[in-house]
């Protein structure tokens, strides 16, 4: 059981006991078979982020140094200069893992300096020796280098280093499929360590740093297929983000279940805000003014690489659907209206091609229906957080569609301040009903 919920539980005991609702006996046991309260997170996450601070400022005016009084040095001085700082991480991370297996702290900051001297080496002997590349070769060489000190010192910053590293790669050869397919490989490098990290506390802050960090990089990835897909029907970015979004919020519903927080499971957050950008977005009618306009390319790519990014997205639309189903079968109706997303979508695509009002409509309906779902669920079971992410989605929708309509600037004034009211208004009402005020 997570921290807080045990820290809730053990609260609620005392109060529990003398209304009869639990024995003694069943605390006890109760007490017994969850342990004692884990020390908080908050002072572990501090020191960490205050040691990972310290190594980079560290690191970071290590180069500096170099970089001042490089000229004055001999070339054989140079590369000595260039290696001893990568040397020396190499023996603090050797005493760490000998003295300190269990400080994530002194493991983190030491291999993020290990991680941010590797990069400095390989620049540095690179320009002592006149070694010439493209920027994109070294970025890739040192991310591949950093990779086994993930492993060897069961670090999550430097993972992340890695994953921002080959999401910058993959972006410059968005025009090269046959290079830009390569991502998918390195990227599956650091799922091992990522599954690790879930397995060891799937709501410690690292793991949910990692988690998004992958999820931003997912996207990257499949940024370069939808530009290779498009060129055949420019219909394939709406069906890939919206399969995207759906499968990161489903996924963080039924992992992180067992947490109410956001911050403990951002990649329901993530998928949350994705999906809603989605659903907002196919409202407008430009998405589907693009497909309507570039009809399907008769005939098929049948390279190797156009048959892969097929196959992926053809994966990643049926485990959308899947898991869209699968939450209708469990009558999980929150979860299957956001579900939904990637099923409306492929309808819509189909409708596009008869009008681009009857998508828009579709979407229309759809958003209403969400939020005020949202909204009449918050307020069943007494939850701010989903009526005011309801209230939130209502209102940015009924703004937009007056922005992009010509109303009068008194009635968008007046809509302004009902939302505002109906806010306030929810927000006291359970509020009260939450005291017992009538």
């Amino acid at each position: 059981m997570d921290n807080k919920a045990l820290q809730w539980l053990y609260q609620e005991l005392p109060g529990l006991i003398n209304k009869g609702v639990l024995s003694q006996t069943t605390a006890d046991k109760l007490h017994e078979y969850y342990g004692e309260l884990k020390s908080t997170d908050k002072k572990s996450f501090t020191i960490i982020f205050c040691s990972v601070l310290g190594a980079s400022l560290i690191g970071l005016g290590i180069i500096l140094l170099f970089a001042h009084n490089w000229e004055q040095l001999s070339r054989p001085m140079r590369v000595c200069v260039s290696l001893s700082p990568l040397i020396i991480g190499q023996i603090l991370a050797f005493w760490v893992l000998l003295k300190h297996p269990t400080s994530h702290a002194l493991k983190e900051s030491v291999a993020i300096f290990v991680s941010l001297m590797v990069g400095a080496a390989i620049a540095l002997v690179s320009q002592t020796y006149n070694i010439s590349g493209e920027m994109i070769d070294f970025i890739l060489s040192w991310m591949l280098l950093i990779v086994p000190l993930v492993y060897l010192m069961e670090v999550t910053i430097p993972a992340v280093i890695y994953v921002a590293g080959i999401s910058t790669w993959v972006c410059y050869y968005w025009d090269v499929p046959q290079q830009a397919i390569i991502f998918w490989p390195l990227l599956a490098v650091i799922v091992p360590h990522f599954i690790w990290s879930l397995y060891q506390d799937r709501y410690d802050v690292r793991a949910g740093i990692l988690a998004v960090v992958i999820a931003v990089s997912v996207c990257f990835g499949m940024e370069q297929i939808t530009l290779n897909l498009n060129e055949m029907w420019h219909g394939f970015w709406i069906i890939v983000y919206s399969s995207i979004a759906t499968i990161f919020y489903l996924l963080g519903i039924w992992k992180f279940k067992s947490i109410s927080t956001n911050w403990q499971r951002p990649i329901h957050c993530f998928g949350e805000i994705g999906v809603f950008i989605m659903m907002l977005l196919l409202t407008f009618r430009f998405p589907w003014d693009l497909i309507q306009m570039h009809q399907p390319i008769v005939g098929w790519n049948l390279s190797w690489v156009s048959f892969l990014n097929y196959l992926l997205t053809l994966l990643l639309v049926g485990t959308a659907i899947s898991m869209f189903f699968r939450c209708v079968k469990h009558k999980d109706l929150m979860s299957s209206l956001f579900g939904a997303l990637p099923v409306l979508v492929v309808i819509g695509c189909g409708l596009s091609v008869i009008s681009t009002a009857i998508p828009m409509l579709l979407f229309d309906i759809f958003v209403f229906v969400v939020s005020t779902m949202q909204i009449t669920i918050g307020i069943r079971t007494d939850n701010l957080r989903i009526v005011n992410q309801g209230m939130f989605m209502l209102a940015v929708f009924i703004l937009m569609r007056f922005f992009d309509s010509d109303v009068n600037f008194i009635i968008k004034g007046l809509v302004f301040i009902a939302i505002g009211i109906g806010f306030l208004m929810t927000n006291v009402t359970i509020i009260r009903r939450r005291k017992g005020v009538s």
